[in-house]
């Protein structure tokens, strides 16, 4: 059997990044980056592994409309299509599935957090014919292996009577050693902003309004430091990279294992340089060192709120605006790039508040900043509370996006959440010389 998992087009208006936010997804409005969707590739890097026919078709990197989507996906013919979709692109996803099914008779079936959480609403649709959950490289395989869809594990569809049928469980990987280098030859990789790769999974944090531990599991798992160390060594010698970006939720959750593998890419003589994002309290000058030895050159990280009552709320653990800039500084000594993460609207934010944290962003003089507006997606603590209390502002939960507000806190709406945005973002573009990098 022939498998294609496709990235749909862009939605129109916006740029899609599927990957972020635990795999929900964020939609700008405008951006120069473009950054694959990793687990697109591990799924036909894992079917191949298997012996099964298995591509990628990224039609957000080429610039596809829907229709030129449908057209390629014909001209390849596979027997099977899986679309990555993601919060903000859903409905558009849905309609260049209907567009598909008009000019290629083949199951279609739909994946991503977003789609196992809206699994009876994406299957009420003609162009969908089954959902997967959960990490889904077992489960495509037995779809490329049998007929029908009946007793895969983390997969639901429609009987022949219309009703809901199938497995509703979210597997997960048990070896996360077996994914495959991907194969970013089967696209042209070179118009990535940069690929990416993935050395560990889940959060064991309880912040009320971050998916990650929703969509990958509270619990830390790692990957071997060998395994890491082949991907990085491939990535150079096969494909010529001289940069990875990590999409780990929380590279350094586990002390010891971050020196072991740092140790052990350091050994390798560096393979490759690389970026990831943590928390600042997970670090410290020894870690540091170690991590920019090993050829770590971009650190990210949230600050997300100083507000003491919104860190209460989210069961954030809070770091004291010193201790913020005092560990930014300990990675700015460590030669590394600083990249701040903060969010805007969270339960107990106000206006003052949000001003505030503003000032505090130039003030702090990261390389970047990134701001988003703080979005109830599903399964999150955030989004129950936002359905509780009545909190939504949008028309639709299957366009959920960061870059625009799509519910109210308690003393804003989205209008001014949407504003504050803005003006977040204009600040930094127009910052003087005195906030830039230190």
């Amino acid at each position: 059997m022939r498998v294609l998992f496709v990235e749909p087009p862009d939605p129109p208006g916006f740029v899609s990044f599927r990957h972020s936010h635990g795999g929900y997804g964020e939609f700008c409005v405008s951006s120069r980056l473009r950054i694959p969707t990793l687990d697109l590739f591990h799924c036909a890097a894992f079917l191949r592994e298997g012996g099964v026919d298995a591509s990628v078709l990224d039609s957000a990197l080429l610039g596809h409309s829907p229709r030129a989507c449908v057209a390629e996906i014909a001209r390849r013919r596979p027997a099977l299509v899986a679309f990555r979709t993601a919060s903000g692109s859903c409905l558009s996803d849905l309609k260049t599935a209907a567009l598909l099914r008009r000019s290629w008779d083949a199951p279609v079936v739909f994946f991503g957090p977003h789609a196992a959480a809206e699994t009876e609403r994406l299957l009420a649709s003609p162009g969908v014919d089954a959902v997967a959950s959960g990490e889904p490289y077992e489960a495509f395989l037995r779809m490329a292996r049998q007929d029908g869809f009946a007793g895969i594990a983390g997969v639901r569809f429609r009987d022949p009577d219309g009703g809901l049928a199938g497995d509703g469980s979210s597997p997960r990987l048990k070896d996360l050693d077996s994914l495959p280098v991907p194969r970013w030859d089967e696209v042209p990789f070179q118009r990535y902003s940069y690929v990416t790769a993935q050395t560990s999974w889940g959060c064991p944090r309880t912040c009320s309004y971050c998916p990650y531990r929703i969509t990958q599991g509270s619990r830390w798992r790692t990957r071997s430091a060998a395994s890491v160390v082949r991907e990085f060594q491939a990535l150079r010698d096969r494909y010529g990279l001289r940069y990875v970006e990590l999409r780990d939720p929380e590279f350094a959750c586990g002390r010891e294992r971050t020196l072991r593998l740092c140790r052990a890419l350091r050994d390798a003589g560096t393979p490759i340089l690389w970026g990831c994002e943590t928390g600042l309290d997970t670090l410290d000058p020894e870690l540091l060192a170690a991590m920019a030895g090993a050829g770590c050159i971009r650190l990210k990280f949230g600050v997300d709120t100083l507000n003491p009552e919104t860190l209460r709320r989210t069961g954030r653990r809070a770091l004291a605006p010193a201790e913020v800039r005092r560990r930014v500084e300990q990675i700015r000594r460590s030669g590394m790039l600083t990249y701040a993460f903060y969010m805007i609207g969270l339960p107990g934010e106000t206006t003052r508040s949000t001003l505030d944290l503003i000032e505090f962003s130039l003030d702090l003089g990261t390389h970047i900043a990134s701001f988003s507006a703080a979005t109830p997606f599903a399964g999150t603590a955030l989004a129950r509370d936002a359905r509780a209390f009545g909190r939504y502002e949008t028309l639709d939960p299957l366009h959920l996006t960061s870059c625009v507000p799509s519910m109210r806190n308690e003393t804003m709406d989205a209008a001014e959440i949407g504003r504050l945005y803005r003006l977040a973002k204009s600040r930094w573009k127009e910052r003087s010389p005195a906030s830039s990098p230190r």
